[in-house]
Order: structure tokens, then sequence, then C-alpha cells
């Protein structure tokens, strides 16, 4: 039997959404693998679902237009360069083709919005990035 962990209280939901955010964005991870498991990205985006969910019944749209504006990532965000040092830093990111380094961005960036031409930016950093590193 598979016990449930139910978390309801929209103040723990924000305090949960926090938690995430730390551990996939921390500048010193002690554990690295948080960033890159697809379950903690599949389970943070369901968070965010919910909080959106949560907040547009308490305050009508204005509440979506508000999480879509902080889900909108970009180079100006501090998850922004938490993920590209983590991308950076995985041993396997110049062994992956193309398409599977944008995947792993979008996989790196959850639960933010990663259009296609982010994912082309956060590609071209981390690569850059490793360019530098190596000279």
């Amino acid at each position: 039997m598979t016990k449930v962990f139910l978390v309801d209280d929209y103040p723990e939901l924000l305090a949960l959404q926090r938690v995430f955010r730390e551990a996939k964005f921390c500048s010193q991870p002690d554990d690295v693998e948080v960033s890159h498991s697809p379950i903690v990205a599949r389970m943070f985006e369901r968070l965010i679902a919910i909080l959106i969910a949560n907040d547009v019944e308490r305050d009508g749209e204005s509440a979506r237009l508000r999480w879509i504006q902080w889900l909108t990532i970009d180079e100006s965000r501090d998850e922004w360069f938490a993920a590209v040092r983590r991308a950076g830093d995985d041993p396997r990111w110049e062994s992956l083709s193309h398409a599977e380094q944008l995947d792993h961005a979008r996989l790196l960036l959850s639960p933010f919005v990663v259009q296609p031409e982010i994912a082309d930016r956060f590609v071209l950093a981390v690569n850059q990035a490793n360019r530098q590193h190596n000279k």
C-alpha cells in the first residue's frame, strides 16, 4: 500500500515551493542530483500548478499573469546562473547531442517556462562557460 503525503495548507504549499527552489537552484548544492532529477522537476511543476490554481481561485486571472511573469526565465535570473553552473559541472554535458542538451536545459530550468529560443540561449551560455573554463 502506498502512503500519501498531503500538503493542503496554502502557507505550507508556498514553503514547499521555496524548498524546491532552494534545492534546485542554490549556489552551493550538497546534492547536485536534485537539479538533474526528472522526478524532482515533475514534482516542482505539479506544485507550481497547484499554487497557480489556488491563487487564481483566490485572486482571479491577475494571479495567473503574476505566475506567468515569475515563471518566465532568462539570463537576468539567479536560477538561470545556477542551472548554467549545474550543466557546466556535469561531465556528461559535452557528450550530449544538441537535442539532448536542449532537453537537459529544460530539465535543469524546470519549473520555469523554457521557450525554444531560451533553451538555445541556455545551451550557448553553458558551452561558452565551458570554453572559458577550459582555456
